[in-house]
């Protein structure tokens, strides 16, 4: 009878414990998906005023993106915010860190950019992830025939396309590491399928990084008269409210071409720009005119 008792006790408890389980599931996705917008919401930190500010706010939000997308891998938004949040801290402010130290001390410098690689790698791996979730296997179509695995995006994939081509750029551009240099026509890729697509996206945003790209070695695909034409379309879109294709274009074009003079009205052209005139490029306008300072305060030593 007590065995009886027992079992007829036991089922509508492990029932009972099974929906418990579900429902805390169920709840706690419903928590993850009404936190991940909150978190996501860069449009506060692109505002901000203290660059500061972000540099130290930044880590915790991006390990607490990474817990989210430990507790459920396949939420989509946190892995293009992890992706997003990561280039940005690794551009604003390692490698910033990175320039700053170069003048005294490469070894620091080469370190941190190492470090800003790192970065930068992490956040192509959070983007490829995001891009696997609707195209499964795309990520090795990337290394083996990027143009024809890229032919299944459409335009709801522009942001995710850019970020990973931003990201994977960078951290190319940043060490020239051959194992990343093989990936280039991945990279090109991703960024000529962006164009098709969105051609204007966040207001030149595409055109911004295309500056970069082009800025490598000929040896490499570079090409100082395609980093010109992106830069003109770049300070349209914009508006010329953003400072980073000034700075781009100066150090990336102007500066190993030796043109002391157009480099310097490049760079004064970028700390013409008010910060507070678009809230939205602010971060970056301030990130990018301390680079210019920089530059301008070492003019004497980039150019004999």
């Amino acid at each position: 009878m007590r065995d009886t008792l027992r079992i007829r006790f036991d089922a509508p408890v492990l029932i009972s414990l099974a929906l418990l389980a579900s429902a805390g599931c169920s709840l706690r996705s419903m928590a993850v998906n009404a936190i991940v917008p909150v978190l996501a919401n860069q449009d506060v930190y692109l505002s901000e005023e203290d660059p500061e500010l972000v540099r130290e706010s930044l880590p915790f939000l991006l390990k607490t993106i990474e817990s989210i997308i430990q507790s459920s891998p396949g939420h989509h938004e946190a892995l293009v915010s992890a992706c997003s949040g990561f280039t940005l801290y690794g551009n604003a402010f390692i490698q910033m860190d990175a320039d700053l130290a170069e003048w005294d001390d490469y070894g620091r410098a080469l370190e941190l950019r190492g470090r800003a690689a790192r970065y930068y790698v992490r956040a192509r791996d959070y983007c490829l992830r995001s891009l696997e979730l609707t195209y499964d296997g795309i990520g090795e179509g990337l290394r083996q025939d990027p143009v024809a695995a890229l032919e299944v995006t459409d335009v709801e994939d522009v942001e995710v396309l850019y970020l990973l081509g931003a990201a994977w750029g960078l951290a190319i551009s940043n060490t020239m590491a051959p194992a990343l240099v093989a990936d280039l026509p991945a990279v090109r890729a991703l960024m000529a399928r962006a164009l098709v697509l969105d051609a204007d996206y966040d207001r030149g945003a595409i055109h911004e990084a295309l500056i970069i790209l082009e800025s490598l070695p000929a040896e490499v695909g570079g090409s100082p008269e395609r980093a010109r034409e992106h830069f003109d379309r770049a300070v349209e879109l914009s508006g010329g409210l953003a400072s980073a294709p000034y700075v781009s274009y100066a150090v990336g074009i102007l500066q190993p071409a030796e043109e002391r003079v157009a480099w310097k009205r490049m760079l004064e052209q970028a700390l013409a720009i008010d910060p507070d005139e678009d809230t939205s490029l602010r971060l970056m306008n301030l990130v990018n005119q301390k680079r210019a300072r920089t530059l301008l305060d070492h003019i004497d030593d980039l150019f004999f």
